[in-house]
């Protein structure tokens, strides 16, 4: 009998795990439907481009004011409720955004559904990092990782969508079926209980949950590997938006070889972490030494894509930007929560302090290209591996 109960006890927790991490697939895709799918919403609304940047920049706002309280409440209580809540508010949302010929309502859709995701995706995450503390970098890894091919694949199916003649409110009805098949089969699981919680002194632990949070602030490590996640950023979509105007305004490559370019690009990324999680050789470096020789070679890569103006070289370089930056996340994240195990609410919030710079960075980027050309733009993307290089050269384990 004994036997028998941890055995389905593993099964489990593995079915978990396994529909926990399979929410990273799942949200690339069915976000990337938003932004493939811009055109599709423009030509259905009649929408204007500063209309189109509003839906965008809505949806951030409302999730910088919202995630870090998500965040810290989820640490209260078992994260199984904010998720499967998450889930049904982002159906309703892609519901709403799907049914709806108002650009107001759609408009209220698509901000309500960043903080849907934080609860639901964000959350996922943040359980899976507490049933295993001592695995957060691979699993960090394989969140990535299935994240990387979810970018890849959203591109695909908008595009079979349209070759089907379905437009915006088709997508927005996939959306719904997949949230709602999420919450259907996460809520009948049980979720390990927090380890920090104690059902006897609630009061207490949530005094002591704010203190922690008060504490954390003030630890220069937990703040350094936080801002380390920050900084792939500037090397991920931005990125990738600003390459493209430089591979065709500057290297005059036609924009189908541009597409195929960045997918060689993306490509790298999924090299580049399948590398991490399955190679041994590097599970032999420390953290931030292993951080070090992928800045570098981000570093060295991104000279040569600004300095020579050569499309074969371009396409190389970007590879080995992309291969090399592809770590950066897991690793830095997977160290912010080992620093703090069985509070990633509390971790999560403290990182997202850092959505204002996200947020403002895109502007940023293209006021000092409109401002300085283009090159100038890229060269600010291009100090990303010096700024890694800063927070982790020097770093000593406490």
């Amino acid at each position: 009998m004994f036997y028998h109960t941890i055995t389905s006890r593993i099964r489990s927790i593995s079915w978990l795990r396994t529909t926990l991490l399979s929410a990273s697939l799942l949200d690339e895709i069915v976000t990337g439907f938003a932004v493939v799918g811009v055109p599709l919403i423009r030509d259905q609304f009649g929408l204007s481009y500063s209309q189109v940047g509003l839906l965008f920049t809505a949806g951030a706002l409302t999730a910088m004011v919202l995630d870090p309280i998500i965040s810290m409440l989820s640490d209260r209580s078992s994260k199984r409720y904010w998720i499967l809540g998450g889930y049904l508010a982002a159906a309703i949302c892609s519901l709403l955004a799907g049914t709806t010929a108002s650009f107001m309502i759609l408009l209220f859709a698509l901000a309500l559904s960043s903080p849907a995701n934080e609860a639901a995706i964000g959350l996922s995450q943040a359980a899976l990092i507490d049933d295993n503390t001592q695995k957060s970098t691979s699993t960090m890894l394989r969140w990535t990782m299935l994240a990387s091919i979810g970018d890849l694949l959203s591109p695909l199916i908008v595009s079979f969508m349209v070759s089907l003649h379905l437009g915006w409110s088709a997508l927005c009805w996939v959306s719904a079926i997949v949230w709602l098949g999420m919450a259907t089969i996460i809520g009948p699981q049980r979720f390990p209980r927090p380890a920090t919680i104690n059902s006897d002194n609630e009061e207490r632990d949530n005094v002591t949950q704010w203190a922690s949070l008060r504490k954390a602030l003030c630890d220069p490590f937990i703040l350094r590997w936080s801002l380390l996640t920050l900084i792939p950023t500037m090397v991920d979509e931005i990125l990738l938006g600003f390459a493209a105007l430089y591979l065709h305004d500057i290297l005059h490559v036609s924009q189908g070889m541009v597409g195929l370019i960045l997918t060689i690009s993306m490509l790298g990324s999924l090299v580049g972490l399948l590398a991490l999680d399955r190679l041994p050789l590097f599970r032999k470096f420390a953290p931030q030494r292993l951080l070090i020789y992928l800045a570098l070679l981000v570093l060295v890569a991104m000279v040569v894509f600004l300095s020579v103006h050569n499309v074969w070289l371009a396409t190389i370089s970007l590879f080995l930007i992309h291969l090399g930056a592809a770590g950066w996340y897991p690793i830095a994240k997977g160290q912010a929560y080992a620093r703090h195990p069985g509070q990633s609410g509390m971790v999560r919030a403290i990182i997202s302090l850092g959505a204002p710079l996200e947020v403002a960075l895109p502007g940023i980027v293209g006021l000092v290209a409109g401002q300085f050309g283009l090159l100038a733009g890229l060269g600010l993307l291009g100090l990303a591996p010096v700024f890694v290089l800063m927070l982790t050269l020097g770093y000593k384990k406490e």
